[in-house]
């Protein structure tokens, strides 16, 4: 009898392969809600596969001929590792289940629902299998699935300009994450002669050539700094639980990788691919709050903010392998743990903040900050849960987004004050400042779409007349805000699980139980308590002096308007006039009228702001490929003299590169 994960693993792969063939036979689309059923069930099965393996040894599954690709055979490995990430992708997914039918049905006149009921299923199937690939060749064949399954979802809404070319920016930057991908794999099989992940322990300098390509190829999906481009542009186009999915969970199959290759099984094994990653997720966490900071549009927010986690998430695995190197032992658990946890974690908050923004994208039909206003009231069981989403992902306990940083931050101590160079220590305490600045920037953004989107006044009749989700909706909020804030008060039991996973990596060190001292249910308890106390005072005063309405400030214009509010781009001004060489911001101020020095009619105010990375490097880089391009396409005009010249140059290339390499 096969072991009772390869039946939970078979179950789920049934549910998600019967659904593309239900959804491309059912041309009328009448059984949406059995075709969400069975995303759910699939879901759940692959939980149970993870569960089995958190607590059993691991396995690993051969297919035999004729599944086989060239010289390697299409192979598995399930071990904690992956059952843990397994675990993500099906506690992500779940919840979406509930939301995907009434979220979808707004999109069936503008879209083939085929099209995306078998890209769906495919895309978590495929994650699935990259995280099982047990060689580099069955690991290829499953990212290619999940790159090609994903950019058909973000291309969802096709007939929109807009949509079709964020689709190719995002088909575009996956080419370019396969193509190093591919150049890596080969060159670690140049080296090692074999496919098999568990057969590569490459060391010094040979680990450099292909280790920096692998790195390059996966911080592409990861959306790691200066790879992050395709984030803003891909979320925003996607169906909102399309977003919470890939950036939810997607681009942690990067990530996943990058902690196999690098830290547990240390394939590629050099000091310097944890300075590498400390810096970019560095760079990363920073850069992607600020640019959070100063968008209209809640998606871009929020994808901006996943360039930021993954920074968070790359300190700690970059962390970990320089401590792994340096001899810190603490640091090597604490950084590992962080990241695992903050991976979970993120996967959690980031997609409900993402169906969040969904539902209010559905009931006014705009995500933009400067036409909504007022849904707080409007939509009250949303704005709830998008604030515990919010509180999550600003690390403010206690819920589960502060477990992963204090993990962090006691990681970082541990090098400040283990350290075995001054240079070392100080590099601890610029980390502990680092991470704190990012959660200071992070509750900063959220404040200022909490307070834009869901309080004051409507700024549109949309906002004005919005209503609350459906209840399909809302649950799968709700169950992922439970996750939230379940994690946060079973730190112990969450930390006793990845105890187990990071013990391997640094068996001398103190257990992780030791730096959580933190009693996360009084603290609950504590603050529900004072809270209701407040509301409880405050509801008990006005009863005994009724408010009374004034009109407070009108400058003589008569009644308070929408206008008169706080803006998001006035909330953010300062921030972004502080980081201005980054943002290249700036403000055009235009005066009209006819005596407009003295007596203005009109003034119009507008900031505008262009990333420094994207208009000094990219843009000339993408001019530079499209002349390139154009130069190709008149070689190909029909002379023979040009394709004998061309092909005379090559022949004369490839032998100064045979001769030098020899």
């Amino acid at each position: 009898m096969p072991p009772l994960s390869h039946l939970f693993l078979g179950a789920a792969a049934l549910f998600w392969l019967v659904l593309p063939l239900a959804a491309l036979f059912d041309g009328q689309h009448t059984h949406r809600r059995a075709w969400s059923a069975l995303i759910g069930l699939g879901a759940l099965t692959l939980l149970g596969a993870a569960v089995t393996v958190l607590y059993a040894r691991p396995e690993s599954l051969t297919l035999p001929l004729p599944f086989f690709l060239g010289t390697a055979p299409i192979a598995f490995h399930l071990d904690m590792l992956a059952a843990w990430f397994l675990a993500v992708i099906a506690l992500s997914s779940g919840p979406a289940a509930f939301y995907l039918h009434d979220y979808m049905e707004h999109m069936k006149t503008r879209t083939d629902m085929r099209v995306f009921w078998t890209a769906l299923p495919l895309l978590l199937l495929s994650m699935a299998l990259v995280v099982l690939a047990a060689n580099a060749l069955t690991f290829l064949i499953a990212w290619e699935v999940m790159s090609l399954s994903s950019f058909l979802l973000v291309a969802t809404d096709h007939r929109n300009a807009s949509t079709r070319q964020a689709a190719l920016v995002y088909l575009g930057a996956t080419r370019v994450g396969t193509a190093f991908l591919a150049g890596g794999f080969l060159w670690a099989h140049a080296l090692t002669g074999s496919w098999v992940f568990q057969n590569w322990h490459l060391a010094g300098v040979r680990a450099l050539g292909p280790g920096l390509l692998l790195l390059t190829g996966l911080g592409v999906k990861a959306g790691m700094w200066p790879f992050h481009l395709w984030l803003p542009a891909a979320h925003p186009a996607a169906p909102s639980p399309v977003s919470a999915l890939m950036s939810g969970v997607m681009v942690k199959t990067a990530l996943y990788a990058i902690v196999r290759l690098f830290l547990f099984s240390r394939a590629f094994a050099h000091p310097a691919f944890g300075y590498i990653l400390l810096i970019l997720g560095s760079v990363s966490a920073v850069w992607g709050i600020l640019f959070a900071l100063i968008q209209e549009d809640i998606k871009r927010i929020l994808a901006y903010s996943t360039v930021e986690n993954v920074g968070l998430i790359l300190i700690g695995i970059g962390g970990a392998i320089s401590a792994r190197f340096l001899g810190v032992a603490g640091a090597v658990q604490l950084g590992a743990a962080a990241a695992l946890f903050q991976i979970l974690n993120h996967a959690l908050f980031k997609s409900l903040l993402f169906l969040g923004a969904g539902s209010v994208d559905l009931r006014t039909h705009t995500r933009d900050l400067t036409k909504l206003g007022g849904l707080g009231k409007r939509m009250p069981y949303t704005f709830g849960l998008f604030i515990l989403g919010a509180a999550a992902i600003c690390g403010l306990p206690p819920l589960n987004g502060f477990a992963a940083e204090w993990l962090l931050y006691q990681g970082s101590l541990h090098i400040a004050a283990q350290g075995t160079t001054p240079l070392l220590r100080c590099c601890g305490v610029l980390m502990i400042g680092q991470t704190a600045l990012v959660g200071v920037l992070s509750l900063a953004c959220y404040t200022r779409a909490l307070g834009v989107a869901f309080q004051g006044r409507p700024r549109t009749r949309a906002a004005e007349e919005a209503k609350e989700a459906s209840r399909g909706m809302l649950l799968a909020q709700g169950l992922l805000a439970a996750g939230c804030a379940g994690l946060g008060l079973a730190v112990p039991l969450a930390l006793s699980i990845l105890q187990r996973l990071v013990t391997p990596l640094a068996p001398n060190a103190v257990p992780l139980a030791s730096v959580w001292t933190l009693p996360m249910p009084m603290l609950a308890l504590l603050l529900v308590f004072t809270t209701g106390g407040i509301a409880m005072w405050m509801e008990s005063a006005a009863r005994r002096q009724p408010v009374r309405k004034f009109i407070t400030w009108e400058c003589g214009f008569g009644d308070l308007t929408p206008r008169m509010q706080v803006a998001s781009g006035s909330f953010a001004q300062p921030i972004a006039r502080m980081f201005s060489a980054f943002y290249r911001y700036a403000i055009h101020l235009h005066i009209d009228g006819v005596n407009r020095r003295l007596f203005p009619e009109e003034i119009t105010v507008e900031t505008k702001t262009g990333a420094v990375l994207e208009t000094r490097i990219y843009h000339p880089l993408v001019r530079w490929v499209d002349r390139a391009g154009d130069w190709i396409v008149q070689m190909q005009a029909g002379s023979i003299h040009l394709y004998l010249l061309t092909m005379f140059g090559t022949l004369l290339l490839l032998l100064a590169i045979g001769g030098f390499t020899r």
